[in-house]
């Protein structure tokens, strides 16, 4: 199936959408660390994330901004196997772009002011986004969508 850039980008969109949560990678001084963590978007396809700034995720972001992200959903049908995979370059959100990524954020959970005492925002920029959707491509592809 070949899609147009706008058709894989709305592809990518409406997986977002069904998705609260990813694993994120990093890694400082050659040592690898995985995290899960609640995510927002936007669509432009950034990811958005809540941290607090002494995580091991959030202290390598600090030394290397560079991650890699895991979306995915369980698998619960024969032939259903999705899922998103992400390489892009993290950073805090500075304070003039934090109340536009903060609303987004609290649209998806509302919870978030329970944890602004501690947390902080921070944007995900992809630099490329990788789809396997077995339905759609077929058997294990992944396809590049941006």
């Amino acid at each position: 199936m070949r899609l147009s850039k706008k058709e894989k980008r709305t592809k990518v969109l409406e997986y977002l959408k069904q998705n609260r949560l990813m694993s994120l990678g990093t890694s400082s001084a050659n040592k690898p660390w995985a995290a899960t963590v609640f995510f927002a978007y936007d669509k432009n396809l950034n990811l958005i994330f809540y941290s607090r700034e002494d995580t091991r995720h959030c202290r390598h972001i600090k030394r290397n901004p560079y991650v890699s992200a895991a979306i995915n959903q369980d698998w619960k049908e024969k032939g259903g196997i999705k899922g998103l995979q992400i390489t892009g370059r993290a950073s805090k959100i500075t304070k003039k772009q934090y109340n536009r990524y903060y609303a987004i954020y609290k649209s998806r959970f509302r919870w978030a002011d329970e944890f602004a005492s501690d947390h902080i925002l921070y944007l995900v920029k992809p630099l490329e986004v990788w789809y396997i959707n077995q339905k759609l491509f077929g058997h294990f592809r992944r396809v590049k969508m941006i």
